[in-house]
């Protein structure tokens, strides 16, 4: 059988979402880092709202260009300053419906990881809170790394993945997953854990065979030495079972597959991955998977 060409875990195109704040700050330490491993060229990226040419009188005082001439130049002076520290890098300011916008830059640029930060909050904010950050991921065409408000600073250090943990279904389709999970996991030279939670009233089991034939698609050797499953019986969400493993083992990396959904979708409650993103202790990278 022909051996299939999974997502690739090596980024020339790191994109980082910003709105000026801590959280964004804080996951563009975490691109940084990456983008030091590999040289890739780091895309910071705004996105300002379209100009509201009907302007309410409580805010008829603001000049909506001269505030985005203002974070244009902001934005030039980060991409300066990352220069500066030896990156490649680049500055994008944009402006337009912020899906749009986001999706038409990943695509224009060729990127192939998105770090973004999230507050873990629901509500109507604009960017990187709650409902929009998992927007992304399940609408990005490539790997998604999420910093949660649980993950600890960076503060100068580098991020070293030393663990990761692979949350799978061991259902077939999530094999390219587990796959890009494992990839990454050699490179870095780390101990890699493939998760599967089994809710305790669940009668269906695992086919741990099919599951396996269908990743050997992917990587045709065995899975290594630094690899094994652990099974777990959830009486809580498979989320936060995921979690409390990531706690447990201190891991440094929680790789799991998100489904592709609408960005009015995730206005609904919370999906596993969310609810991961939301409590992880550790950055989460998810992948779109069918």
């Amino acid at each position: 059988m022909a051996t299939m060409n999974p997502v690739a875990a090596t980024f020339e195109h790191i994109l980082v979402p910003t709105d000026f704040s801590e959280t964004s700050q804080r996951a563009l330490e975490y691109a940084k880092t990456i983008a030091k491993q590999s040289n890739s060229e780091l895309l910071l990226v705004h996105v300002n709202p379209p100009i509201n040419l009907v302007t309410p009188p409580e805010t008829a005082w603001i000049d909506e260009s001269e505030v985005q001439a203002r974070q244009e130049e902001q934005m030039e002076q980060r991409g300066a300053a990352l220069r500066s520290e030896g990156f490649r890098a680049r500055s994008i300011s944009l402006t337009g419906p912020l899906y749009d916008e986001l999706l038409s830059a990943i695509k224009q640029y060729k990127v192939d990881l998105i770090v973004m930060g999230t507050h873990g909050r629901k509500g109507l904010e604009r960017l990187l809170i709650g409902s929009d950050a998992e927007a992304m991921l399940r609408q990005a065409r490539c790997p998604v790394l999420s910093v949660g408000p649980a993950v600890p600073d960076l503060q100068g250090k580098t991020w070293r993945i030393r663990e990761v943990i692979c949350a799978t279904t061991l259902q077939p389709r999530a094999a390219e997953v587990a796959a890009f999970a494992h990839k990454l996991a050699a490179q870095h030279e780390a101990e890699l854990v493939f998760l599967h939670v089994k809710n305790a009233d669940s009668e269906e089991d695992a086919d741990w065979v099919a599951f396996e034939e269908a990743f050997h698609q992917y990587v045709p050797e065995d899975l290594g030495k630094r690899s094994w499953l652990r099974t777990r019986l959830a009486s809580t969400a498979p989320g936060v079972s995921i979690v409390d493993l990531a706690k447990e083992r201190g891991s440094d990396l929680i790789v799991m597959g998100a489904r592709p959904a609408s960005s009015m979708a995730t206005h609904l409650p919370l999906g596993t991955a969310a609810k991961v993103l939301v409590e992880a202790p550790c950055p989460v990278m998810t992948i779109l998977q069918p």
